[in-house]
Protein backbone atom coordinates (compact mmCIF):
# COMPACT_ATOMS: atom_id res chain seq x y z
CA UNK A 1 0.00 0.00 0.00
CA UNK A 2 2.67 2.29 0.68
CA UNK A 3 4.67 1.44 -2.30
CA UNK A 4 1.14 2.20 -4.33
CA UNK A 5 0.85 5.90 -2.33
CA UNK A 6 4.16 6.78 -2.85
CA UNK A 7 3.49 6.30 -6.76
CA UNK A 8 0.57 8.52 -6.98
CA UNK A 9 2.45 11.14 -4.56
CA UNK A 10 4.93 10.85 -8.21
CA UNK A 11 1.95 10.83 -10.42
CA UNK A 12 -0.43 13.67 -9.13
CA UNK A 13 -2.79 15.34 -11.35
CA UNK A 14 -2.59 18.78 -11.98
CA UNK A 15 -5.42 19.56 -8.66
CA UNK A 16 -3.27 17.60 -6.06
CA UNK A 17 -0.34 19.04 -6.95
CA UNK A 18 -2.17 22.48 -6.97
CA UNK A 19 -3.97 21.99 -3.84
CA UNK A 20 -0.84 20.33 -2.37
CA UNK A 21 1.09 23.29 -2.72
CA UNK A 22 -1.50 25.86 -0.79
CA UNK A 23 -2.45 23.01 1.67
CA UNK A 24 1.58 22.74 2.76
CA UNK A 25 1.35 26.44 3.97
CA UNK A 26 -0.92 25.44 6.58
CA UNK A 27 1.37 23.75 8.34
CA UNK A 28 3.17 26.79 10.04
CA UNK A 29 -0.56 27.22 11.79
CA UNK A 30 -0.81 23.93 13.43
CA UNK A 31 -2.57 22.05 9.94
CA UNK A 32 -0.52 19.20 8.75
CA UNK A 33 -1.85 17.68 5.93
CA UNK A 34 -0.14 14.40 4.60
CA UNK A 35 -0.90 13.32 0.48
CA UNK A 36 -1.94 10.17 -1.04
CA UNK A 37 -1.59 8.67 2.14
CA UNK A 38 -3.07 5.15 3.22
CA UNK A 39 -5.87 4.67 5.40
CA UNK A 40 -6.87 0.97 5.89
CA UNK A 41 -7.48 -0.69 2.82
CA UNK A 42 -7.59 2.92 1.18
CA UNK A 43 -5.62 5.84 0.07
CA UNK A 44 -6.70 9.16 0.44
CA UNK A 45 -6.13 12.61 -1.53
CA UNK A 46 -5.20 14.41 1.81
CA UNK A 47 -5.39 14.00 5.18
CA UNK A 48 -5.00 16.28 8.31
CA UNK A 49 -4.63 13.19 10.80
CA UNK A 50 -4.49 15.54 13.85
CA UNK A 51 -8.19 16.28 13.52
CA UNK A 52 -9.33 13.66 11.36
CA UNK A 53 -9.94 15.62 7.86
CA UNK A 54 -9.75 14.17 5.02
CA UNK A 55 -9.80 16.04 1.49
CA UNK A 56 -10.80 14.06 -1.72
CA UNK A 57 -10.61 16.02 -4.80
CA UNK A 58 -12.94 14.58 -7.51
CA UNK A 59 -12.37 14.17 -11.46
CA UNK A 60 -14.40 12.62 -14.16
CA UNK A 61 -14.41 8.86 -12.84
CA UNK A 62 -16.07 10.11 -9.65
CA UNK A 63 -19.31 10.89 -11.82
CA UNK A 64 -19.86 7.37 -13.17
CA UNK A 65 -22.08 5.46 -10.92
CA UNK A 66 -19.37 2.72 -10.44
CA UNK A 67 -17.43 5.51 -9.17
CA UNK A 68 -20.09 6.79 -6.91
CA UNK A 69 -20.58 3.55 -5.31
CA UNK A 70 -17.00 3.17 -4.68
CA UNK A 71 -16.89 6.40 -2.97
CA UNK A 72 -19.94 5.71 -0.80
CA UNK A 73 -18.25 2.50 0.19
CA UNK A 74 -15.17 4.44 1.06
CA UNK A 75 -16.51 7.47 2.66
CA UNK A 76 -18.58 5.03 5.01
CA UNK A 77 -15.70 2.97 6.50
CA UNK A 78 -13.35 6.13 7.03
CA UNK A 79 -16.60 7.67 8.67
CA UNK A 80 -16.28 4.66 10.63
CA UNK A 81 -12.69 5.43 12.02
CA UNK A 82 -14.18 9.24 12.90
CA UNK A 83 -12.93 10.55 9.72
CA UNK A 84 -14.39 13.96 7.76
CA UNK A 85 -14.53 13.51 4.17
CA UNK A 86 -14.41 17.22 2.13
CA UNK A 87 -14.98 16.08 -1.69
CA UNK A 88 -14.16 19.00 -3.81
CA UNK A 89 -14.66 19.06 -7.94
CA UNK A 90 -10.96 18.71 -9.75
CA UNK A 91 -11.93 21.74 -11.74
CA UNK A 92 -12.82 24.14 -8.89
CA UNK A 93 -8.92 23.14 -7.68
CA UNK A 94 -7.51 23.95 -11.20
CA UNK A 95 -9.46 27.44 -11.43
CA UNK A 96 -8.75 28.61 -7.98
CA UNK A 97 -6.79 26.58 -5.36
CA UNK A 98 -6.14 29.29 -2.98
CA UNK A 99 -9.97 29.43 -2.27
CA UNK A 100 -10.12 25.90 -2.09
CA UNK A 101 -7.19 26.06 0.01
CA UNK A 102 -9.35 28.53 2.01
CA UNK A 103 -12.14 26.74 2.26
CA UNK A 104 -10.56 23.82 3.90
CA UNK A 105 -8.94 25.41 6.13
CA UNK A 106 -12.02 27.19 6.98
CA UNK A 107 -13.56 23.58 7.91
CA UNK A 108 -10.57 22.40 9.50
CA UNK A 109 -10.92 25.29 11.74
CA UNK A 110 -14.68 24.84 12.79
CA UNK A 111 -13.92 20.65 13.17
CA UNK A 112 -10.88 22.69 15.77
CA UNK A 113 -13.39 24.66 17.71
CA UNK A 114 -16.19 22.06 17.83
CA UNK A 115 -15.06 18.41 16.48
CA UNK A 116 -18.65 16.58 17.21
CA UNK A 117 -20.20 19.07 14.67
CA UNK A 118 -20.33 17.95 11.15
CA UNK A 119 -19.10 19.68 8.25
CA UNK A 120 -22.30 20.84 5.69
CA UNK A 121 -22.16 22.64 2.89
CA UNK A 122 -19.88 25.49 1.70
CA UNK A 123 -19.61 29.01 0.92
CA UNK A 124 -19.32 29.83 -3.15
CA UNK A 125 -16.06 30.31 -4.73
CA UNK A 126 -15.45 33.89 -5.59
CA UNK A 127 -17.33 34.78 -8.77
CA UNK A 128 -19.81 32.09 -7.89
CA UNK A 129 -23.55 31.39 -6.74
CA UNK A 130 -24.55 29.24 -3.91
CA UNK A 131 -24.52 26.50 -6.58
CA UNK A 132 -21.09 25.75 -6.19
CA UNK A 133 -19.18 22.33 -6.31
CA UNK A 134 -17.24 21.84 -3.30
CA UNK A 135 -19.31 19.09 -1.77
Amino acid sequence: MRQKARSLRLHATKGESLLWYELREFAAEGLKFRRQSPIGPYIVDFVCPSIKLIVEIDGDRHETEAGKLHDANRDAYLRSLGYVIVRIDEPDVINSAWHVAQFVKDQAERLLGDPSRPLRGHPPLEGEGNEGAIR
